[in-house]
């Protein structure tokens, strides 16, 4: 019996080894989105929104100058666009934007090289995100005076919904700072089909621009 305790300690050794090394810290920016439409509104220019970035992470490091990072981020995604909505007989200017919340988990894998009293770091990973809440909010160019239109949108699987679920792979490259603070640039690219209408893609695109601090000076 004490043969099996002792062994089933020495298996658990490496785990609580890992356990130490792991290091928590806060992060915080913004993202720059531009995705697909699926509305009625015809003749689309799609522009980048701007949204935050708040959340957390945890790395570890693996061996020297490499180490996983896992993050949990709140962050707006979505796009700016401009228009004609062609749905009733005089086709009216539109302009407006559409907007998507999501928690997100991305997973990167981080080369470390030393640069000047820190280190420049790069790498990547696949992230999954699942859908909170969103909304259109459009601005009607009509005379006497412009009417806007506020419409909440929802996750799900009818026809006019988006799919909750999200995925795709993302890439980042920054600099860490020293005493912990680091400052990151990262690319997503969804891969998800989100829209239930056949034929129609939506899929989630942004860059980000993050600022974080890892407690107790951990990459």
């Amino acid at each position: 019996m004490k043969k099996k305790v002792y062994l089933f300690l020495l298996i658990l050794l490496p785990v609580f080894a890992l356990a130490q090394q792991v290091k928590f810290g806060v992060q915080g920016g913004f993202s720059l989105a531009r995705t697909q439409s699926n509305s009625n509104i015809k003749f689309i220019s799609q522009d980048y929104r701007l949204g935050p970035i708040i959340g957390g992470m945890a790395g570890v490091n693996l061996v020297d100058k490499l180490s996983i990072m896992a993050e949990l981020n709140y962050i707006a995604k979505g796009f700016k666009f401009t228009g004609t909505d062609q749905s009733s007989a005089i086709p009216v200017s539109v302009k407006g934007t559409h907007t998507t919340h999501y928690v997100e988990l991305p997973l990167s894998l981080l080369f470390y090289f030393n640069l000047g009293n820190g280190h420049f770091f790069v790498g990547g990973g696949p992230y999954a995100a699942m859908g909170i809440k969103a909304k259109n909010k459009i601005t009607y160019q009509v005379d006497p005076s412009p009417e806007v239109e506020e419409t909440i949108i929802k996750f799900g699987k009818d026809v006019n919904d988006i799919k909750p679920f999200d995925y795709g792979v993302q890439a980042s490259l920054g600099y860490k700072l020293g005493y912990g603070s680091y400052l990151k640039a990262s690319y997503s690219y969804g891969l998800a089909n989100l829209s239930n209408i056949p034929e129609t893609k939506y899929s989630n695109k942004y860059f980000g621009l993050t600022f974080g601090y890892f407690f107790n000076s951990g990459r």
